[in-house]
C-alpha cells in the first residue's frame, strides 16, 4: 500500500458551513472522500461571521502573519471539525466579521485581495507553526490562487515546504480576482512579476492569472472544460496562459453525493422510486403540479434550478420559451435568483402564461429536490459550464437534461442523435449554437419525443438513472495527479517563459 498523503485544501467556502456555488460542494465532498480513503486531509477556510456558532468554541491559536514587508496581521486559527472533516477556520475580524462572503449584496468588497491573501498565506503559516508538513496544497479558484505564489516565493527558502507541491483547481475561470495595482505591496507581490505574462492584466492585478503561473499543477473540473480553457473562445481571456501550461493541466470530472441525491432515499420528495416503472416518479410529478397549481396533465413538465445569469443561458432560454409557449403544450417550473432583469422577465412570463409557467425567485434546497424528482426534463442551456451538477442529479431521478454541448455537460450527458440510433446510450438532449432559435428547436424536439416516441423517452430515462458519477472515482484521479506532481522536481516558476 502506498503511503497516505498529507493534503491541505484551501477554499473560500465549504458546503455544510458556507455555500454560494459548486466550489463549496467540491471543497466538502472531495476532502471527505480522500479522508475516507486513508489520507490526512485538512481544510482551511475563513472564519466567517455567519458560521460563528460552528467555530466560536473551537481551540484558538494566535498566529503572526506577515503578508509583506509593510503589512502584518495577527490571526486566530480555530481548529475543529464539521461532520468529521478537520477544519482550520482563520479568524480575522476586520476581514471576515461581515454579513457577506464576497460582497455586500451589490458590490464586491474593496478589500477582497487582502481578505483572501490572509486565507491563502495564513493556511500555509498554520502548517509551519504546527509542524504539519503538507505533501499537497490544493488551491481553489482565484480566492486561494495566491497560495501558489506564496509557496513558490515567500516560502521558497524554507526547507519545511521543500517537498510540497501546489495544485490549483479551476471551478470557474470567469471569476479571476481583479484588483487595483496598489495592492501589489500590501499583498507582498514582487513588482518583477507584475507584467502581462504573470499578474498584470490591463494595468490591474489578476490573482487567478498569477496562480496559473505559479502553481505546480492545474486542473479543471471536467475534461471538456480543460480543453475549452486552452482556447481563445473558452479561456475567459486567459487561453494562451493555459496553453503555456498545457502539460500541467488536466480535467477531472466532479462527482455526485448520491447520499443526498437518490430517489430511493431522498427525504425531500413525495414518493421514493428505484425505476421509472414504479409509481413514485409519477407521484412526484403530480405532487409538483399540485404544489404549483398546474393542471395534472400528461404533458412534459420542464424544470430549471439555476443562478439567473447570462452564463446559465437565460438570455437564450427566455425568448425560446416565449415562442414555444404560444403554441406548444408543456408546463415549466423555474427556481432561481440573480440578475434582477432576468427575474423580472421570468415573472412576466408567468403572468402572461398562468396555466403553463411558474417561477420562484430565490433558492430553496428542499424544493430543488422536488423539482429534480417531479420534472420530466431539466433545462440547462449554459453558455459555459465547468462541470455542472444539476444535469447529474437530474439523470439520477429519470429527469432528462437538455444541455448545451459544452464543458462538463458534454462529459456527463449523452445526447439523443437525430436518428435515435444511439437510444441505448442516450441520457438527454443537447444543442450547440448559442442562440435562442437553436435552443427553441432543441426543446421542440424534446417535446416531440415525449409525445410521439414514448418508448424512446422511457429507454432514455432508464439509461439516465443507471448513470453514476462517484466521488471515489474522481478522488482516485486526484490522487494520481498529486503523486505525479510529487514525483516531479519542483520547477522554478521564475525560469518559466515570461
Amino acid at each position: 500500500m502506498t503511503d497516505p498523503l498529507k493534503i491541505l485544501v484551501i477554499a473560500s467556502e465549504v458546503e455544510g458551513l458556507v455555500k454560494t456555488g459548486g466550489l463549496a460542494d467540491v471543497a466538502r465532498a472531495l476532502p471527505a472522500c480522500l479522508q475516507a480513503m486513508g489520507h490526512d486531509v485538512k481544510v482551511s477556510m475563513p472564519a466567517y461571521e455567519r458560521i460563528r456558532e460552528h467555530w466560536r468554541t473551537w481551540p484558538a491559536q494566535t498566529i503572526s502573519l506577515p503578508l509583506s514587508l509593510s503589512e502584518s496581521h495577527r490571526i486566530q486559527a480555530r481548529t475543529g471539525d464539521n461532520d468529521g472533516l478537520p477544519i482550520i477556520a482563520l479568524e480575522h475580524a476586520p476581514s471576515f466579521e461581515r454579513a457577506g462572503v464576497y460582497d455586500d449584496g451589490y458590490h464586491a468588497f474593496d478589500d477582497n485581495p487582502r481578505r483572501f491573501a490572509i486565507l491563502s498565506k495564513g493556511a500555509l503559516q498554520w502548517c509551519q507553526e504546527n509542524n504539519w508538513q503538507p505533501d499537497i496544497v490544493h488551491l481553489n479558484d482565484w480566492q486561494s490562487a495566491l497560495g501558489a505564489y506564496y509557496l513558490a516565493e515567500h516560502f521558497k527558502d524554507e526547507p519545511f515546504f521543500a517537498n510540497t507541491r501546489s495544485l490549483l483547481t479551476l471551478h470557474n475561470g470567469a471569476y479571476q480576482g481583479h484588483a487595483d495595482a496598489q495592492w501589489l505591496h500590501p499583498l507582498g507581490i514582487n513588482e518583477r512579476y507584475f507584467h502581462e505574462n504573470i499578474f498584470e492584466d490591463y494595468g490591474r492585478i489578476n490573482l487567478l492569472k498569477g496562480g496559473i503561473y505559479f502553481a505546480d499543477g492545474l486542473n479543471a473540473v471536467s475534461p471538456g472544460y480543460a480543453e475549452e480553457l486552452m482556447t481563445d473562445l473558452g479561456g475567459h481571456g486567459l487561453g494562451r496562459f493555459f496553453r503555456a501550461r498545457q502539460d500541467d493541466l488536466i480535467g477531472i470530472l466532479n462527482g455526485c453525493d448520491y447520499g443526498q441525491w437518490s430517489p430511493e432515499i431522498d427525504a425531500h420528495i413525495t414518493a421514493h422510486f428505484q425505476t421509472i416503472d414504479e409509481p413514485g416518479k409519477a407521484h412526484c410529478k403530480a405532487a409538483l403540479q399540485q404544489e404549483f397549481g398546474l393542471a395534472e396533465r400528461a404533458v412534459p413538465l420542464l424544470v430549471s434550478i439555476s443562478r439567473l445569469t447570462d452564463q446559465k443561458g437565460f438570455h437564450l432560454l427566455i425568448p425560446a420559451l416565449e415562442e414555444l409557449l404560444k403554441t406548444a403544450d408543456f408546463q415549466v417550473v423555474l427556481l432561481g435568483s440573480g440578475d434582477a432583469e432576468l427575474a423580472a422577465r421570468l415573472h412576466s412570463l408567468e403572468q402572461r402564461y398562468p396555466l403553463k409557467v411558474r417561477f420562484t425567485e430565490g433558492y430553496d434546497m428542499a424544493l430543488s429536490h422536488r423539482l429534480e424528482a417531479g420534472g420530466d426534463a431539466f433545462l440547462m442551456p449554459s453558455l459555459f459550464e465547468p462541470c455542472g451538477l444539476n444535469q447529474i442529479y437530474s439523470q439520477r431521478y429519470g429527469t432528462l437534461p437538455l444541455v448545451r454541448d459544452v464543458g462538463g455537460l458534454k462529459n456527463t450527458v449523452t445526447a439523443l442523435n437525430t436518428t435515435a440510433s444511439n437510444v441505448d446510450e442516450a441520457t438527454g438532449f443537447s444543442f450547440l449554437e448559442p442562440n435562442a432559435t437553436t435552443l427553441q428547436n432543441a426543446i421542440e424536439n424534446l417535446i416531440g419525443v415525449y409525445f410521439k416516441q414514448p418508448d424512446i423517452w422511457q429507454r432514455m430515462q432508464r439509461n439516465a438513472m443507471e448513470q453514476r458519477f462517484e466521488w471515489r472515482e474522481s478522488a482516485l484521479h486526484y490522487i494520481e495527479f498529486y503523486r505525479r506532481l510529487l514525483a516531479t522536481p519542483r520547477s522554478n516558476p521564475g525560469a518559466r517563459p515570461h
